[in-house]
């Protein structure tokens, strides 16, 4: 029988594994999890459900609690707004399908960065993944440029050839907020905002938290100061929202943190969403 929480074990909503973004398989990221003291852990890979089966039959063998999730990619005003589904059903359809579009679409823009890439005479290999398994992204492209030798680091990658303006940045259609959120609420899932501070509009984002149901809010985020944690936080006091908080843990070198239970999220800091869950 797994043991009850204390309030200051540690909680960690927001990861990626293999199969989308991250470089741990499931089972690699449920050793660490372990490893790390993390009491509940929820699997947020970018717009795919296939690591979530494994990823909670690795937990249940190790007494960590489980809450499966997605991360959707969305777009709004030319600013990406990421939203968290916690507590999604693993096979719904619908969101699946939707799903499934997206990584197409993801597909046909990795073509065109490799073509811009090589075109700035980088020569990288990189076959893209096999349909259903892995959502694909400008951080596969990034480790190419690494493996290469090409730039140090995967941020590197970023700053010198995929971040937006750079000269190997291509845009991608992305579903909108409102579509995001009410696909989350028909899979039975909270819509989260993610790492609001990401999103680079404080009042993008507080327009959006006033006009769309959200749930939640991603207050304690490796991209957010102890400023931006106070403010988001009374934005969600304010809105009478959830607050949640994750390591957005992937693994890349160079990006914090590189092991999970480095970002320290209490239990008790996100007691009212886990009660949502019956996990409290």
């Amino acid at each position: 029988m797994t043991a009850s929480l204390s309030g200051s074990a540690l909680a960690d909503l927001h990861l990626h594994s293999t199969f989308s973004d991250g470089i741990l398989t499931p089972e690699e990221l449920a050793e660490q999890a372990a490893q790390g003291g993390i009491a509940v852990l929820a699997l947020t890979d970018h717009d795919t459900l296939r690591g979530l089966p494994p990823m909670a039959r690795a937990l249940a063998a190790r007494g960590i609690r489980f809450i499966p999730g997605v991360e959707l990619s969305t777009r709004l005003e030319g600013r990406q707004v990421h939203i968290l589904g916690l507590g999604i059903r693993q096979d719904d359809g619908e969101l699946e399908t939707r799903l499934a579009e997206v990584r197409d679409a993801r597909r046909i823009r990795l073509e065109k960065i490799l073509a811009k890439v090589r075109a700035l005479g980088l020569d990288i290999e990189m076959a893209p993944p096999a349909d259903g398994m892995r959502a694909v992204g400008r951080p596969h492209v990034a480790r190419a440029l690494v493996a290469a030798g090409y730039v140090r680091d995967v941020q590197e990658a970023f700053d010198r050839y995929l971040g937006e303006g750079k000269p190997a940045y291509e845009p991608q259609p992305k579903m909108s907020p409102a579509e995001g959120v009410a696909l989350i609420h028909r899979a039975g899932g909270l819509a989260v905002q993610a790492h609001p501070e990401e999103v680079g509009n404080r009042e993008l984002v507080r327009s959006l938290l006033a006009t769309l149901p959200y749930d939640g809010v991603e207050i304690w985020h490796p991209s957010a100061d102890g400023e931006a944690q106070a403010f988001w936080r009374q934005e969600a006091a304010r809105r009478g929202l959830l607050v949640t908080g994750g390591s957005d843990f992937h693994g890349n070198a160079g990006r914090f943190p590189d092991r999970l239970g480095l970002w320290k999220v209490s239990v008790r800091s996100v007691q009212d969403i886990l009660r949502r869950f019956g996990l409290l």
